[in-house]
């Protein structure tokens, strides 16, 4: 799935644990003007019932887009509590003003991508943080992370099906090229087999 929105680019690639049909790990974005919203989700457990969990997070998130992350959250922990809850990551982009803002509860993964001029790395790894907690089991507290965001970075959402050390080093300057390839990519080298999971890539192009 990709596509693009307001000058961003947008990928998302998921598999599931022994190809079951119901995957637990779930990503969806949402474009308004200026401000992308980005989002990872990972129910609790494997089959049906942790994708009952993850698709009623993401539904939840796509209904109250115009509230705070610490709204979105407690709001969200309170409506899943009927299923068996999950790890979740949020990330809000506005375009503007260049800048993330980032929070998440257990451990989904974060990063911004920056590629770099005139150094010996060619790019830098951003990576954001998370609190302890399971959505839908009660949030004790809510931790968001504003940093800016330059044309160009790239964001990185995923779940823990994919290792959170991966090493980027192999992809090069396609880190910087088709943001769908890229997604399909790195799902398939470094997804594991014991584990549903997701990814979501976000390439942005500035307002």
């Amino acid at each position: 799935m990709s596509g693009k929105a307001n000058h961003v680019q947008v990928a998302i690639a998921k598999k599931s644990f022994r190809d079951d049909p119901h995957c637990g790990d779930e990503c969806a974005y949402w474009a308004d003007g200026n401000e992308v919203t980005l989002c990872v989700v990972d129910g609790l457990g494997h089959g049906g019932a942790a994708e009952e969990a993850a698709q009623a997070a993401v539904s939840y998130v796509g209904r109250h887009l115009a509230e705070s992350l610490l709204d979105i959250f407690t709001g969200c922990d309170r409506a899943i509590r009927h299923t068996r809850g999950g790890v979740m990551g949020i990330a809000i982009v506005d375009t503007a003003e260049g800048a993330l803002t980032y929070a998440g509860v257990g451990n989904p993964r974060a990063m911004v991508v920056r590629a770099q001029q005139g150094t010996l790395s060619r790019y830098n790894v951003k990576r954001l943080s998370s609190v302890p907690g399971t959505v839908g089991m009660g949030i004790k507290r809510l931790l968001p992370e504003t940093i800016p965001l330059n044309p160009g970075d790239l964001v990185i959402l995923f779940t823990d099906g994919i290792p959170e050390k991966m090493d980027l080093r192999h992809y090069d300057d396609a880190l910087f090229e088709d943001v769908d390839v890229l997604a399909k990519q790195i799902l398939q080298d470094w997804g594991r087999k014991s584990d549903d999971a997701a990814i979501l890539l976000f390439k942005n192009e500035g307002a």
